[in-house]
């Protein structure tokens, strides 16, 4: 895999050979920060999901108390009003499910998924724009690689030219002043030179900068033999462009994405105001040290006095009966627990009659939502159409500039050819000589930057096609 190659290199002996493209992009890619944000944000999107589709799922939950009353109490068991100290143990356990709440759960499942889609568009869509960021510092260091070339050719020719000055200063064949300004040239294109490779370090730490490689060890990229372009009109027009980037760029799928969101949010206003079926059951049990059981001990014989009236007479009497005892034994915990079992079930439906106008502002909300995430998605056409116009105008004002850079250095090389002869046969002062001389140079540059701008300026165009960024 190449991100993890580029990391073992980076992170390996210093002399290694130089990154390519595809290299220094998997590495920006893999040590993005914000990436790795957006990274975290798919995972919280994906965690979200999961929680809606557990919302499916039936509720429970379980129950259990301790507790202890003094003093005047009701027995929980026998219901009569005691003086005494009470503990009781209670548990249970209750479940409810729920059949029917308006199509909320599953909508709020639909719009889950399509939010972590959308997530995943819009890590795509930042992918794209650091590998066309480091596209850009890569094709500058590759510019800058360039110009050294021409500024260290430069300085080999103004050197060659001060040997056969000097050569023929000796001769007689120029006055001495020429070597003084050859001398001048030299130091001039030297300081040339010098710029150019200020310019390329520059590069470099830009693109080390867009791949966030804080690595200080030397860093250089493959060097790449691009071939001069040929000028020929772009297969594709800015239309056929266009219509191949809507098929294929996450930030327009990811607007789509919120666009069908914003009709689930719709959709999940509506059920606040549609009924609520749920079924539900319980279990529960519970313990007394109030709770006893009554066990036969024999019987009492207890003595009722009473008076009846006999002949006008009122006459005492007693009667003697029996009244069976009993001994009051607690009750043994599980015991209690199993005999106090109790279980229900039962199905309910709740009905929305008022609830402040809920329904209706978040209707409210969901619709402008919806108009919103509709202006989301034309402003992000609009804008990815006119940032296509604006690449094609540019590709091609590139190639009408490298066309004609071209022309001028092939114009410029012929006339510092004839004035180099001239020069070099004393027919021809100096001035005339560093002239073209100094307008070759230039236009060389100039064209050094034409070049790399319209291969660029291409590039762009591929880019919104889904086409690789080689070279």
């Amino acid at each position: 895999m190449l991100v993890s190659n580029a990391q073992t290199r980076l992170s390996g002996a210093e002399e290694t050979p130089g990154y390519t493209l595809k290299e220094c992009i998997d590495y920006a890619l893999s040590h993005n920060i914000a990436l790795r944000q957006s990274e975290l944000a798919i995972e919280n999107s994906l965690n979200a999901l999961n929680q809606a589709r557990a919302d499916r799922l039936p509720s429970a939950n379980g129950q259990f108390g301790l507790n202890s009353n003094f003093g005047r109490n009701i027995d929980p068991f026998s219901n009569d009003i005691v003086t005494s100290t009470i503990a009781t143990n209670s548990m249970g356990v209750g479940a409810n499910y729920i059949l029917y709440n308006g199509l909320r759960i599953k909508n709020t499942i639909d719009r889950s998924t399509l939010d972590l889609e959308a997530s995943r568009m819009d890590l795509a869509a930042q992918k794209n724009n650091i590998s066309l960021q480091i596209a850009v510092a890569y094709v500058n260091v590759l510019s800058a690689q360039d110009m050294i070339t021409v500024a260290e050719k430069n300085v080999e020719v103004t050197r060659l030219q001060l040997e056969r000055t000097e050569k023929m200063v000796q001769a007689g064949s120029l006055p001495e002043t020429n070597i003084f300004n050859l001398n001048a040239q030299l130091a001039n294109n030297e300081l040339q030179l010098v710029n150019s490779q200020n310019q390329y370090e520059t590069a470099i730490l830009t693109l080390k900068q867009a791949m966030n490689l804080t690595d200080n060890r030397p860093f250089t990229v493959s060097r790449i033999d691009v071939p001069n372009p040929s000028i020929q009109l772009y297969p594709e027009s800015a239309g056929q462009v266009y219509e191949a980037a809507i098929n294929y760029l996450p930030e327009i799928k990811a607007s789509d994405i919120r666009e069908q969101m914003a009709v689930k949010n719709i959709q999940i206003a509506k059920s606040v105001g549609l009924p609520t079926v749920m079924v539900n059951g319980n279990w529960g049990t519970a313990y007394s040290t109030a709770a006893k059981n009554l066990i036969p001990n024999g019987f009492d014989t207890q003595t009722v006095t009473a008076t009846t009236v006999f002949q006008g007479e009122t006459v005492p009497f007693t009667v003697d009966f029996q009244q069976p005892s009993y001994d009051q034994v607690g009750i043994p915990y599980f015991n209690q627990l199993g005999n106090n079992q109790n279980m229900n079930l039962g199905i309910s439906m709740q009905i929305p009659i008022f609830n402040g106008f809920n329904k209706k502002y978040q209707m409210q909300s969901a619709k402008i939502q919806q108009l919103q995430s509709e202006l989301n998605t034309e402003n992000t056409l609009l804008g990815i159409r006119q940032n296509i116009d604006q690449a094609y105008i540019n590709m091609q004002n590139a190639a009408k500039a490298y066309s004609a850079n071209q022309v001028q250095v092939d114009a410029l090389q012929r006339a510092f050819e004839a004035a180099e002869a001239s020069y070099n046969a004393g027919a021809s002062n100096y001035v005339d000589y560093n002239l073209a001389r100094t307008q070759l140079d230039q236009a060389q540059a100039n064209l050094v930057q034409a070049k790399y701008d319209y291969i660029f300026r291409i590039k762009i165009l591929d880019f919104y096609q889904n086409k690789p960024l080689e070279f």
